[in-house]
């Protein structure tokens, strides 16, 4: 059946290849809409992902990690005590100015971490290390955000709060939401942004191996008042689901996938209905020698799902394309194995519920059909 079914494509190739395209279209921007989507949440959520913390502990009201209050120091004391607890440090998050050598102002958002593990501080370094921030004055910034920053290079000399830093550690895809992260020591953030001596953003906390997260965060929950914490999946999500509610990101994104999927299920419907109705006498013929409504359904879905094979294998070429070739622009993201299989089921589906418009036709037909003009 595999070969007939073949055989059927081959001799209307000009359908064939439509039915193609329009699998490749529909799951191209299936795909490319997914990676900005991912790299979107990525980017709202990265700073807690990449933090190298289990549990992070922010003002009761913050449910975002891009709107933190102030967290008072001496919770940092307290947290030390909770069973399963086996480090905390504190991060500071504020907003500040940068002013570069000619004159050129952007706004930064500086992070602070404390040394020497630095959790929440950069990662993906390509130029220097967290080690590095340790010296005198020193910053970190993201080389996908130089030309926010005013062209500045590795070495140069910048202005924060009215005070000179320079920059010796770049990263790259360390970005925030809208915001070119500034990453440095917890007492320079301090210092740079006018902090609140007194005060923090969060405390990030690593537990014990073999503890159950959720346990230490409802002890802390239960205990300490004026705070929350989060396992940092959770604090991730949260973030995420606080812009998208407020945004209308998901919302436009999600819309364009369900239109990509609907043209692509009619383009291939409305091509294979074609291609069917041009051919009623030799599906006609087939059933006038023996062939079932069922054989004929089942010959239309594996051409169904030929074409859906070969339109998976160049669309997600393409995507990978796509994905290499806006690289440069600092738009990083990776898809998953689950993913790939997610872009595999619905290319399947599409190419399927398109070939139902045939087969219904198909199934109608009678072999007296031979007989007539």
């Amino acid at each position: 059946m595999l070969r007939t079914a073949w055989q059927f494509l081959r001799y209307d190739k000009p359908k064939s290849i439509g039915a193609m395209l329009g699998v490749i279209v529909a799951i191209f921007l299936i795909g490319q809409q997914t990676g900005i989507f991912i790299f979107l949440t990525n980017t709202m959520s990265g700073l807690v992902k990449n933090s190298q913390a289990n549990i992070w502990v922010v003002d009761k009201s913050a449910n975002d990690v891009n709107r933190l209050g102030t967290v008072d120091n001496r919770i940092g004391n307290e947290l030390h005590s909770f069973k399963g607890v086996e480090e905390v440090r504190p991060l500071i998050i504020t907003a500040a100015q940068m002013k570069t050598q000619n004159g050129d102002a952007a706004p930064v958002v500086l992070i602070g971490a404390q040394p020497p593990e630095f959790l929440g501080g950069p990662w993906d370094i390509v130029v220097g290390s967290d080690k590095t921030l340790l010296q005198e004055g020193t910053v970190s910034a993201d080389q996908f955000d130089i030309d926010n920053l005013g062209g500045i290079n590795v070495g140069d000399e910048v202005e924060i709060g009215g005070k000179l830093v320079v920059l010796k550690v770049l990263t790259r895809g360390a970005r925030g939401f809208g915001s070119n992260y500034m990453f440095t020591t917890l007492d320079r953030a301090r210092y740079l942004g006018k902090f609140p001596v007194n005060k923090v953003s969060a405390f990030l906390i690593k537990t014990k191996p073999n503890v159950q997260q959720d346990s230490v965060v409802k002890q802390i929950n239960a205990r300490l008042t004026g705070v929350r914490a989060w396992t940092s999946k959770k604090f991730a999500q949260s973030t995420v689901n606080s812009i998208l509610s407020t945004s209308g990101i998901g919302a436009s994104i999600g819309t364009l996938i369900l239109f990509a999927v609907i043209s692509g299920i009619v383009i291939i419907g409305l091509t294979l209905y074609s291609s069917a109705i041009d051919r009623l006498r030799d599906y006609a013929t087939m059933k006038a020698i023996g062939a079932t409504n069922k054989y004929i359904t089942r010959l239309i879905l594996i051409q169904a799902v030929i074409i859906a094979t070969i339109g998976f294998i160049v669309g997600g070429a393409l995507m990978i394309g796509f994905r290499e070739g806006i690289k440069n622009a600092g738009v990083l993201y990776h898809y998953t194995t689950l993913e790939w299989f997610g872009f595999f089921v619905a290319t399947m589906l599409i190419s399927l519920s398109g070939s139902l418009f045939a087969s219904r036709r198909i199934r109608k037909v009678e072999p007296a059909r031979i007989f007539r003009n």
